[in-house]
């Protein structure tokens, strides 16, 4: 049986999706100017799709549009920035204790299985296999809590703050806290205990103040 062929992504889409990943990436750093006329050269498009995808990106506030001076790339302040990971912190607790109430017995076994792979990981100090056995143990535990909704506000907050995260590995040290800290959550999810994980969570997502601390000093203006 023949195939439909899948739609191909809209200009401005595909525009916006390019200039994210150069967000996220660091390539296009907090703060930074985005010229609509050097933005439709670089993609060979008129300026009309370029100023669609730069209205997506400021709607997931990723960009902010100044009227009369321009298109800058968001750069938060460090009380922002705060708030941003208070916010995610708060997010992410949630999603772990409805994980601990709602995962089935083969996701728990998942997750103390790649628990023990992310602790060897860090103990061997391979950062890039690491930061990647993070994200899924962090992605399993998201899908684990059954609610769109919160997985939806978790991405979205992590869109603003992938600026400013890459480089939170690279603090000496930080693999193993991070893996000490995976600990209490992935026993308390596993447990069932909800109350537990939520607040595991949060003490790992804001890193009891330290990791916390130095993202917003490296970062403020």
């Amino acid at each position: 049986m023949e195939q439909k062929a899948q739609p191909a992504v809209n200009t401005p889409e595909r525009i916006r999706g390019l200039i994210e990943q150069d967000i996220a990436a660091g390539v296009l750093a907090p703060g930074v100017p985005l010229d609509e006329n050097a933005l439709a050269a670089r993609f060979e498009v008129s300026r009309t799709p370029v100023r669609e995808a730069l209205l997506m990106l400021a709607a997931r506030k990723l960009v902010t549009i100044v009227p009369r001076a321009g298109t800058f790339v968001y750069k938060p302040g460090p009380a922002e920035l705060i708030a941003l990971l208070e916010y995610l912190g708060e997010l992410e607790g949630v999603a772990a204790r409805l994980a601990a109430q709602r995962m089935s017995a083969a996701q728990r076994e998942q997750l103390a299985a790649l628990h023990q792979e992310a602790a060897a990981l860090a103990q061997a100090g391979d950062q890039p296999q690491y930061e990647a056995a993070n994200a899924r143990l962090h992605e399993l535990i998201i899908q684990g809590s059954g609610n769109a909704i919160v997985r939806d506000e978790i991405e979205d907050a992590r869109r603003r703050l992938a600026n400013f995260r890459r480089h939170v590995f690279d603090q000496p040290g930080r693999l193993m806290t991070s893996c000490a800290e995976h600990e209490p959550i992935v026993r308390a999810v596993c447990a069932g205990d909800g109350e537990g994980a939520a607040r595991a969570m949060r003490d790992h997502i804001i890193g009891k103040g330290k990791a916390f601390a130095d993202l917003v000093l490296a970062n403020a203006p």
